[in-house]
């Protein structure tokens, strides 16, 4: 039991630091140092690392060691296919299985996304917070664990999470507005309208995000040469 405990502290941990970006693209990880930081022994940290390179937030390319993913532009695009693809059929089954409890869950994620929205650019890492938990409660009410499996991982992409900080508050009014009217489709237990206004919610995410990607690319650039 104590060996699980380590194995999923140590995944975890490591997780939620590259979904936050805490590492740099390309950065490598190295078994012994994070064993000694998190207290653990090497076996937990590297399996939690395997598990970590299945998910797709980490490489491990021969002779270059475990390293934070790089995200292309087609990593990118291929992402937001998938999640058009499949998304909208999980927020099908979650409005037509998902009831009261998931809309009280739904409305507090759409009250903190407003209130992060109106501190402006101090608000938006709640912004981010609330994002994550309307989309990851209506992937959890679909009831579906292969969908939660496939989608989890592209919901927290890095490059996705931080582009919230280039967004303009008309196009984050926009996306809570979609929101709303996803938790109205739960509401009234309309599969088909939660399906079709996902899918206009992750077309309208890829259009704005594409548009700002250049703004990006800069942003990163800029960090590397600091």
């Amino acid at each position: 039991m104590r060996v699980q405990n380590g194995r999923d502290k140590a995944y975890e941990v490591l997780r939620q630091r590259l979904v936050g970006g805490q590492y740099e693209p390309g950065e490598q990880l190295k078994e012994e140092p994070l064993a000694r930081e998190l207290g653990l022994s090497r076996t937990p940290v590297r399996t939690a690392l395997k598990r970590l390179v299945e998910d797709g937030l980490a490489t491990d390319a021969a002779g270059q060691g475990i390293r934070v993913a790089e995200w292309s532009e087609w990593d990118v695009e291929e992402t937001f296919q998938l999640r058009m693809l499949l998304e909208p059929y999980a927020s099908f089954l979650a409005a037509s299985r998902g009831g009261a409890d998931l809309c009280e869950r739904l409305e507090g994620s759409n009250r903190a996304m407003a209130a992060g929205i109106a501190a402006g650019t101090g608000g938006i890492e709640q912004v981010q917070l609330a994002n994550r938990d309307f989309h990851h409660a209506l992937l959890e009410a679909s009831g579906s664990p292969r969908l939660r499996a496939i989608l989890m991982t592209m919901i927290d992409m890095p490059i996705i999470k931080r582009s919230f900080y280039i967004y303009t508050e008309q196009e984050l009014e926009q996306s809570l507005h979609h929101h709303r009217d996803l938790t109205l489709a739960v509401a009234a237990q309309d599969g088909e309208l939660a399906r079709q206004v996902m899918q206009l919610h992750l077309r309208m995410s890829y259009h704005r995000f594409m548009r700002h990607r250049d703004h990006y690319r800069r942003e990163g650039t800029e960090a590397k040469g600091a």
